[in-house]
């Protein structure tokens, strides 16, 4: 199920005419319109009160010691959405060491569980990504323990799908991209990701909402079949199988190029 009904992507930012970097690449950003509704008709926040209702140990949690900044940011939330439809993870206050993940909602996620992810610090949270920690893990603690009460930060973090599902829960099993992938069968899958500090608990509040975009489309836009065929190519082969390209890599560059 996918809604990109008000989505326009800076696509030149983020496929530039440059080498494939890790970035955190953040700018400042718009809390009025990251938690606002994006779909039509209530789509997705309807869609995650499905599953939430369906499985909630597949897709929430919360520690102990996160409920009542749980609640706090629950009705932060609730003051843009009724019913918000991004997914949301909670850290600690902490600013002093690493702050651990500690409650959150995470209905459509990219291959991975937010119940494993409670009480893990940020670079357990980030572990499987390769080279991560070790390039930005300096950079994001420094930047997340010199977050401001109300600052207001976005991102984005681009992977390759062979489906534009918005639940990519590892239990689902869905198809992985295959050596004959194609553009036309292929999506981006678009993570926009928010990052605030709650004025009450201090709590670290991380917003994500995924976009699917078929790369083909993306691709005829003016100078953006060379600018995705560069990244893929140089990006590092650890990378490319952990964000499941590697086995399509080849086939999509020769259309691509």
């Amino acid at each position: 199920m996918k809604d990109n009904s008000s989505i326009k992507p800076d696509w030149q930012r983020l496929f530039p005419d440059a080498d494939y970097r890790l970035s955190m690449g953040l700018r400042p950003g718009d809390a009025a319109h990251f938690w606002s509704d994006w779909s039509e008709e209530a789509k997705i926040a309807a869609e995650r009160s499905r599953l939430l209702g369906i499985a909630p140990e597949l897709y929430a949690g919360c520690l102990p010691e996160g409920v009542a900044a749980q609640a706090e940011a629950q009705q932060w939330m609730q003051s843009f959405s009724a019913q918000p439809e991004p997914d949301w993870v909670l850290m600690s206050a902490k600013t002093e060491a690493e702050p651990i993940a500690i409650a959150g909602e995470v209905v459509f996620p990219s291959a991975w569980s937010l119940p494993e992810k409670l009480g893990l610090p940020m670079s357990g949270v980030h572990e499987p990504v390769p080279g991560l920690h070790e390039q930005l893990g300096r950079g994001i603690q420094t930047f997340l323990s010199r977050l401001g009460v109300g600052a207001a930060w976005a991102r984005e973090n681009w992977g390759l799908a062979a489906d534009d599902e918005l639940n990519h829960h590892p239990t689902r099993a869905l198809p992985k991209m295959v050596s004959d992938a194609r553009p036309e069968t292929t999506w981006i899958r678009l993570e926009h990701q928010f990052l605030t500090r709650l004025p009450v608990s201090c709590c670290v509040l991380f917003g994500i909402r995924v976009t699917c975009h078929r790369l083909d489309e993306v691709a005829a836009l003016p100078g953006m079949s060379a600018n995705i065929a560069r990244a893929l190519k140089l990006m590092p082969e650890p990378i490319a199988r952990y964000k499941g390209i590697l086995e399509a890599r080849d086939s999509l560059l020769k259309a691509l190029e």
